[in-house]
């Protein structure tokens, strides 16, 4: 069995125990696209998305990359991710996907594709009822982006995924005074 496997292994125990432990049913997976073409009357933006059925407000992680500590609106969107194959001698790579790309989010995507820079993603997935989100993977870098009227795909190589912490927190004393 491999690192990466054995890895996989684990970090899925410790989401189940964490979602184990909740009293809402409810999950909501969101995206948040960054990058420097991604304009709004001149100023950055980020583009964000929720698998969900109906546009969300969210609160965001004190320590966000834009808008920390803030409630940030995102946009009813499909999307998805093929998980990274745990093959012996492959460099895991996952593809996303967004499906219904409209009008807005296109010309956002088309200007990226004209400048050299990487779109960087942070997964978050929020338990309806508790503030804030319950995991988080920052600095995804996406590569070959293609977009099509309908649909935008791109795949993230993950040479760090495996040694990222399990929800993404250091637990100190500071932080948690309850673990004395």
């Amino acid at each position: 069995m491999t690192d990466i496997h054995e890895q996989t292994i684990r970090r899925t125990q410790a989401i189940r125990e964490a979602y184990a432990s909740t009293t809402s049913d409810v999950m909501l997976g969101t995206v948040e696209l960054r990058h420097p073409a991604f304009l709004e009357d001149g100023e950055p933006i980020a583009l964000r998305f929720v698998a969900d059925g109906v546009d969300q407000d969210l609160l965001l992680e004190e320590d966000a990359p834009m808008g920390a500590g803030e409630v940030a609106r995102f946009i009813a969107m499909p999307f998805g991710f093929t998980p990274p194959s745990s093959e012996e001698g492959q460099v895991p790579s996952v593809s996303f996907w967004i499906d219904n790309v409209s009008s807005h989010v296109h010309r956002h995507l088309q200007a990226a594709v004209r400048v050299r820079a990487p779109i960087v993603v942070t997964w978050r997935e929020y338990i309806v009822g508790l503030a804030g989100p319950q995991q988080r993977l920052d600095g995804i870098e996406l590569a070959n982006v293609k977009v099509t009227s309908t649909r935008a795909t791109a795949t993230a190589r993950l040479n760090d995924w495996p040694d990222r912490l399990f929800p993404g927190r250091i637990y100190t004393r500071d932080a948690f005074p309850t673990l004395s």
